[in-house]
C-alpha cells in the first residue's frame, strides 16, 4: 500500500453544513485541522462526522474570536472511503480551514 502525505483540504466554512473533507481513497489520517477566524465578529463552528452513507453526527463546536484559530485534531483522526468531515459556521466565507493529514491507497 501506498502512503501520501499532503494538504488535503482548505477553503472557507459556509453558513449552511456541507463537506469540507471527504476521504477518496481507502484511508485518510488527518494529522491537521485548523479553523481561523478571519472576521471582526465572534463565529461559532460546528464540526460533524459523516461516515460513508451514515447520518452526520456533531463532534466539535468552537467559538472563535476576531483573529483567533483553533487546532481541531489533537491526535491523529481516521476516515474511511467516503467518510467526510462537515462544518457550517455563523457567517459564511469568514472562516478559513486547512487539512493535512495522509492518504493510503
Amino acid at each position: 500500500m501506498a502512503f501520501t502525505a499532503n494538504s488535503l483540504a482548505d477553503g472557507q466554512v459556509s453558513n449552511a453544513q456541507a463537506a469540507i473533507y471527504t476521504a477518496t481513497a481507502v484511508k485518510a489520517y488527518l494529522k491537521n485541522l485548523t479553523l481561523f477566524n478571519t472576521s471582526a465578529t465572534e463565529q461559532t463552528c460546528d464540526l460533524y462526522v459523516k461516515r460513508s452513507g451514515g447520518t452526520a453526527r456533531q463532534w466539535k463546536r468552537f467559538v472563535l474570536a476576531q483573529y483567533e484559530h483553533a487546532d481541531v485534531i489533537d491526535k491523529e483522526f481516521l476516515l474511511g472511503s467516503g467518510d467526510s468531515i462537515e462544518a457550517v459556521t455563523t457567517t459564511a466565507s469568514v472562516l478559513n480551514y486547512y487539512v493535512a493529514g495522509v492518504t493510503e491507497a
